[in-house]
């Protein structure tokens, strides 16, 4: 058994052209068994029939199940060459073969047919059933036969119409459920597309903040200790305590982000905040920068996003100050006015020097930019003249109650 139904489904009715021919050679053959044992002249109009005549009926069966091999690409012609073979055949008498192959055309019609013409359709035999049911009743006056042969055509045109709209109807919800369930999928990927370039852009923020600073206090360090080896043992050994420092620095953030990118947890160390600033200026007071910093004795309580974006704001700002200031010191505010945070850091840039925010072209400006726009706030930084000359200044405010 399971052989037959893999050839039956392997073969058989394995595309819609063998689905086409192997309906119409079952049409036939069960046809042609019909006439066989004499099922025909089912519509009492030739009383007379043989056993030879009555194979004459083969030939209308044979030319419907002809035509019900072209009722997928050309539904609505199959159906009329159908409709006429099945007049025909009504005339003859009637046989069962061709009543079946005529139910397949019009439901193949209604399946796959132009809508609008099977919406003609259906109003057509819904026309032609009461039509024929009233005909019958003024020629024969009798309201029993009327009612019969009203049954009669809605039994053979609207059964299959009925049920070909039906199965079309179910077709199309299917297909509207697939293409919607295709478009959910799409959207999921653009969302996920979407979360890995915020990730993305989030580690590249997080790396540039956290490595940049202390890679370039070593750079820095390294770079004056090589270019005064005849400086004193004291001031290598406090460019050598420096550099030691931020390298240690950079891998304690180095090994809490591989944690976090391994495992996808909360990250093992506390994010940096502006209740660290103190020890923030003095690591840069130990380089070398001096830095006046301002800061309300007591802040609110704030969001942590907040919190983290404007440390990383400052501690970027004094990285471009030692990397491209001229000296003199920095100044480092940090405000609360209005329901809003402020960061300002100044200082002066080195005579000569482009008006970079950092060697890699301005992603420390990239960086602090985005960090603020992310929470509604915003960013600038250029340079300004005063009466002391020209000032490079960075600036950024950051709503609080959008964020709360």
């Amino acid at each position: 058994m399971e052989r037959i139904g893999a050839v039956w489904r392997d073969r058989v009715r394995a595309t819609e052209r063998s689905r086409d021919i192997s309906d119409a050679v079952f049409t036939f053959a069960a046809g042609s068994a019909f006439v066989a044992v004499g099922l025909v002249n089912t519509g009492g109009r030739s009383p007379g029939l043989t056993a030879d005549s009555r194979w004459l009926y083969l030939l209308p069966l044979t030319a419907i199940c002809l035509v019900m091999v072209a009722k997928r690409r050309h539904p609505l012609a199959a159906l009329a060459a159908g409709a006429v073979i099945f007049g025909v055949d009504v005339v003859m008498g009637g046989s069962i073969g061709t009543l079946l192959g005529f139910f397949d055309l019009i439901y193949a019609a209604a399946l796959r047919g132009p809508a609008t013409w099977v919406r003609r359709l259906e109003v057509g035999v819904g026309v032609l059933v009461p039509v024929a049911a009233a005909t019958t009743f003024v020629v024969s006056g009798d309201p029993q036969v009327s009612l019969l042969v009203g049954l009669a055509v809605f039994a053979v045109l609207g059964t299959p119409l009925w049920w070909g709209r039906s199965v079309r109807h179910q077709t199309e919800l299917a297909e509207l459920a697939a293409e919607r369930a295709r478009d959910l999928e799409r959207l999921a990927e653009l969302r996920s597309e979407e979360v890995v370039r915020e990730e993305r852009t989030q580690m590249a923020r997080d790396l540039h903040d956290a490595l940049a600073g202390q890679l370039s206090t070593i750079a820095i360090q390294s770079e004056s200790i090589l270019a005064t080896p005849t400086a004193s043992p004291e001031r290598h050994e406090q460019g050598l305590r420096a550099i030691r420092s931020a390298s240690v620095l950079a891998l304690r953030e180095m090994r809490a982000m591989i944690g976090l990118l391994r495992t996808g947890a909360e990250p093992s160390t506390s994010p940096a905040r502006l209740a660290e600033l103190d020890e923030l200026v003095a690591s840069f007071a130990g380089q070398g920068l001096r830095v006046e910093l301002v800061v309300p004795p007591e802040l609110p309580s704030l969001p942590a996003a907040v919190d983290q974006a404007a440390y990383r704001i400052v501690q970027e700002s004094l990285t471009n100050e030692l990397k491209h200031g001229g000296g003199g010191g920095v100044s480092a505010a940090v405000t609360m006015r209005h329901g809003c945070l402020g960061i300002e850091v100044t200082g002066r840039p080195r005579v000569g020097a482009p008006p970079v925010a950092s060697e890699q072209g301005g992603i420390g400006l990239l960086t602090m930019r985005e960090r603020a726009e992310a929470l509604g706030g915003t960013f600038e930084a250029g340079c300004r003249e005063d009466g002391d000359g020209s000032r490079w200044r960075v600036r950024a405010t950051i709503p609080l109650e959008e964020i709360s």
